[in-house]
């Protein structure tokens, strides 16, 4: 005869269930759910596949039987406007009234809209008609509304799909009945939230899921399938040691391993051998739980993760001081201070990633450190202090060439190398021909190398631009300023300037005049050129 697979990552209320321990969570609903009638509501508090649907489910069955739980899923509402919120709070309370086989048939009907159109007044409908009626036919018993996935309200009222007053409209509803009660289950992420909304502000009602215990773990394990098939002992020890106390990652290797047996049709214990045949797939499926994570982790809680994750490739299992996780960052070449450090592993503990024991961390489950080095990438940039990398220098470089040409004119056209039209009044000194020598080619040989080292695949390398005036051979088309005293003689010289370009190689004589030497270095360095990287072959991007 065939057997329902027992174990169920995604929890179904009409599924099997295999749940165990809780018993924390389920005394703190207790305890705060007998005495005086409340003025908040009850917040339950977990990560994703922690199992918060689950146990609430289990109320049922731990709490005071006077206490009637009415669960509200609101994964699966179209949370489109208020009249659909109360439409399926309406439908939820009929059907426990049913299982609770109290009467119904003096429940109101739904409201319909006035003779002009007008809309009914849903809100006071509810509150004085419906809620009336529900109480009075519990009778002595109390009626416990439970928001599963209560943080999908938050996101409805940030749409502007729910009024912003929806949970001070709860509040008035918790005020008008002393029977009634108030659960709401959110995700951590919306946690902030809780505490600035009126109806959740008292930290004393809120409880945190968290995983289970090491004893739980293991009954969680062999419990659902007991006297059906058994685990060799290394396995139960492998599954424990991937998934940790995560149940849903614990319901996702075991829901893998039994149908493996299934195949068999249960002939044997299940082994290592199966537990490897099983691994990607568990792998695969981990990725639900720990993608929104990772993308909502800083910067700084990603290289913390990667430290963790290569201190523990070099010793599996073991857990690592705080001198040790930051030794390595400041290996790899991440600048962690102190500060920053212990926040980022306060982070990781929150989130599930790490456990932190007596200065100590570790990596609560094989499976994070696997899905963490499947996610191939490039390493982490390093967040250190800007660099003037090689495209930034280079058109500093050209900047600077064209500075100096600029100059050198500028000094030529000061000391009278070139003639104008006021040279009548310049007399004449007899002086050879002077020659201003651009040298064009090794301007061209600079722009050349600029562009060279633009394109190299490293920025290792110091660049020095040393742009100068040279008096050397060059093939190059040469202005010359020619001045030739008149022959004849007059009181005034006449001076007859003449500019040619005459293309030839000739050595050009220094002028008389002062030589101006302009030879100005301009070296951009290019930083850090010895940062350290991983000893380790990086393989991770924590972005993205």
């Amino acid at each position: 005869m065939s057997v329902a697979n027992p174990y169920e990552p995604h929890f179904t209320a009409d599924g099997p269930v295999a749940f165990v321990g809780r018993e924390d969570v389920f005394a703190f609903f207790r305890q705060h759910l007998v005495g005086a009638p409340l003025a908040h509501g009850l917040v339950l508090i977990g990560r994703a596949g922690l199992g918060k649907s689950a146990l609430l489910h289990q109320l049922e069955r731990q709490i005071d039987e006077r206490y009637r739980p009415c669960i509200i899923r609101l994964g699966t509402l179209d949370l489109a406007g208020e009249d659909r919120l109360l439409a399926a709070l309406v439908e939820a309370i009929h059907a426990t009234l049913e299982g609770t086989g109290a009467s119904t048939y003096r429940l109101p009907d739904w409201p319909a809209p006035a003779e002009d159109g007008t809309p009914p007044d849903l809100r006071g409908w509810f509150k004085a008609d419906y809620l009336a009626v529900t109480m009075s036919a519990l009778r002595l018993r109390h009626l416990l509304l439970v928001f599963d996935d209560a943080h999908l309200l938050f996101d409805a009222i940030d749409q502007g799909r729910l009024p912003g007053d929806l949970f001070a409209y709860f509040a008035d509803l918790l005020a008008a009945y002393d029977r009634l009660a108030l659960v709401f289950a959110l995700d951590t992420t919306h946690e902030d939230r809780v505490l600035g909304t009126e109806l959740l502000s008292d930290p004393s009602l809120h409880i945190r899921l968290g995983e289970l215990s090491r004893a739980d773990t293991e009954r969680l394990v062999r419990e659902p399938v007991a006297g059906m098939l058994d685990y060799e002992d290394e396995v139960v020890e492998g599954i424990l040691s991937l998934a940790g106390g995560h149940p849903f990652l614990l319901h996702s290797v075991c829901r893998l391993l039994f149908r493996r047996s299934e195949e068999r049709h249960h002939a044997g214990p299940i082994t290592a051998h199966d537990l490897t045949a099983v691994h990607t797939a568990a792998l695969d499926q981990a990725d639900e739980i720990f993608s929104p994570l990772w993308r909502a982790l800083t910067p700084n809680e990603r290289y913390s993760l990667i430290a963790l994750v290569r201190l523990d490739e070099e010793a599996p299992g073991e857990a690592f001081s705080f001198d040790v996780v930051r030794g390595w960052l400041l290996g790899a070449g991440y600048a962690l201070n102190k500060t920053q450090l212990a926040a980022a592993l306060r982070g990781l503990g929150y989130n599930g990633l790490a456990i932190a024991q007596a200065d100590t961390y570790a990596l609560p489950a094989r499976l994070i450190a696997e899905w963490v080095r499947a996610i191939a990438g490039q390493p982490p940039a390093q967040p250190s202090r800007p660099r003037l990398r090689l495209r930034q220098a280079a058109p500093l470089g050209g900047l600077a060439l064209v500075l100096v040409v600029v100059i050198a004119l500028g000094a030529a056209a000061l000391g009278g190398f070139f003639g104008g039209e006021d040279t009548e009044d310049v007399p004449a000194t007899g002086a050879p021909t002077v020659t201003l020598a651009l040298n064009l080619e090794a301007t061209r040989q600079t722009d050349l190398a600029t562009q060279t080292e633009q394109a190299r695949p490293t920025a290792t390398p110091t660049i020095t631009y040393t742009p100068s005036l040279t008096a050397t051979p060059s093939e190059t088309p040469t202005p010359t300023i020619t001045v030739t005293p008149s022959p004849t003689p007059t009181n005034t010289p006449s001076v007859t300037p003449s500019l040619t370009a005459t293309p030839r190689a000739q050595r050009t004589p220094q002028p008389t005049r002062t030589p101006i030497t302009l030879a100005p270095t301009i070296t951009p360095t290019l930083l850090p050129t010895n940062t350290p990287r991983p000893s380790v072959a990086p393989t991770l991007d924590p972005g993205g």
